[in-house]
């Protein structure tokens, strides 16, 4: 029956796909391909990918799908030699209500995920998965939120069934890896929050401000809930219980872009930047934030429960280079970290990550991305504690080495070739180093 079922899902995934892809050829314009956005985070937030023109866009109506497919290996180390694949499917349909419902500044999103695969982590034992498309292989209902933009786009409000990933603890960068480590967001917040990512939305309230065109403040409060994740809900346990807590997050931001053209015709008579200007400089992003919850936590070494949990991160991201000849043609430095000091309860209280972006690295292919990532992870003493009393080895840090190639095929996929070499897998020292190999794909429309 099990064979059954995957069979049955792969079959309603590829009619998703025709079925958009359709739409999709319908909205583009036959004039000139554009060229493909970054494949997008896990986020459910890319819903009007293709802008061009006709039907369904020019009624307010963006139906989206991003398919994310890894098949990996551990050739070499780990605690068993071993392959594995996993897809996350995200699709949905973003209405803009300004067309749809004469509302203006108004967006209502609903999406749902679909996810199978094994954890090849599980095998080699390592903190980090080494696949960010998996996730809890099963159907989960996703996303159920409206958007609301006020004074020329300069606050967002979002309230519904939402994810902290959304707005929160995030750079460009994060979009690209194959390992799970960073993808998205530092899987750190992860281990010492109820901080929520796609499949796992819950009730939420968020806001976004920007005082200048180029800072940002947004505070958002989600739902913490031990049914977070649990597939027997399938996401549409929609009930706030007296056990639940809340997670608090703030965060600021910052994005300049240097050497840019002061009065480059991609700026608007206040001055307010586009995405198109950043063709003109160097543009960074830079974020610094925190979080604060409730929760009750099982503490690593011992029966007790703890509230109150908080933590800190710091992360930016900056373009270092870009050809005046292509603006295609660039290099960005990225890196950050978190901190959690409750040793007690947050299993790793240090995190930190950098990389490089080389776009163009090849002549002639000036979209695809070459990149480097480099993570580690340190685990607190208590949950070190709790490890040697259960008869392992001492854990102190992880660390990922990965070495990936973004090729564009078309403008809507991309095939990414991938290395990973995890030192220390558990942190213990007791597993041999992994290196891992396989091939990412991703599908977005």
């Amino acid at each position: 029956m099990d064979d059954v079922y995957r069979v049955s899902r792969t079959a309603v995934f590829l009619l998703l796909v025709l079925v958009v892809s359709v739409l999709g050829c319908l909205e583009v314009t036959a004039a000139t391909a554009q060229p493909m956005p970054e494949p997008a985070r896990l986020l459910g937030l890319g819903s009007a990918i293709n802008e061009g023109g006709a039907s369904l866009a020019d009624e307010g109506v963006h139906p989206f799908l991003a398919y994310y497919g890894v098949f990996l290996s551990n050739p070499v180390g780990g605690r068993t030699q071993s392959a594995a694949y996993s897809h996350e499917i995200i699709f949905g349909v973003n209405f803009d209500l300004d067309k749809l419902a004469n509302i203006p500044g108004a967006s209502f999103t609903i999406s749902g995920v679909d996810a199978v695969g094994t954890n090849l982590s599980d095998s080699i034992g390592n903190l980090f998965y080494v696949s960010e498309s998996y996730v809890t292989p099963t159907i989960f209902f996703y996303q159920l939120y409206w958007k609301q933009d006020l004074f020329d786009k300069s606050l967002e409000l979002y309230a519904g069934r939402m994810t902290a990933a959304d707005l929160f603890a995030s750079l460009p960068a994060f979009g690209w890896q194959v390992s799970g480590g960073i993808n998205g967001n530092p899987t750190s917040i992860f281990l010492n929050a109820p901080f929520t990512s796609s499949p796992d939305a819950t009730w939420a309230a968020a806001l976004k401000y920007r005082p200048g065109k180029d800072f940002y403040l947004a505070t958002g409060i989600y739902q913490a809930t031990q049914r977070l994740g649990d597939a027997a809900y399938h996401g549409v346990d929609f009930s706030i219980r007296p056990g639940d807590g809340v997670l608090l997050m703030a965060q600021a931001g910052w994005e300049p872009t240097f050497f840019g053209a002061a009065e480059s015709p991609m700026r608007d008579q206040d001055g307010k930047r586009s995405s198109a200007d950043d063709d003109f400089g160097l543009p960074g992003t830079y974020v610094v934030g925190g979080y604060y919850s409730n929760f009750s936590f099982s503490e690593l070494n011992g029966p007790g429960v703890q509230h109150n949990a908080y933590g800190l991160y710091a992360m930016a991201q900056q373009m270092v280079w870009r050809s005046s000849h292509d603006p295609d043609l660039n290099f960005s430095v990225w890196g950050g970290a978190t901190y959690s000091p409750q040793q007690a309860i947050a299993q790793m209280p240090f995190m930190g990550f950098a990389g490089t972006i080389w776009q163009g690295a090849i002549p002639g292919r000036g979209l695809d991305q070459l990149l480097f990532t480099y993570l580690v992870g340190t685990l607190s003493h208590d949950y070190a504690e709790s490890v040697v009393r259960s008869g392992g080895e001492r854990p102190t840090a992880e660390h990922v080495l990965e070495l990936s190639y973004a090729i564009y095929l078309t403008p809507n996929y991309t095939i990414q070739p991938d290395i990973q070499y995890v030192i220390r897998p558990g942190g213990s020292g007791d597993i041999n180093n992994a290196l891992v190999i396989g091939l990412q794909f991703v599908a977005n429309f």
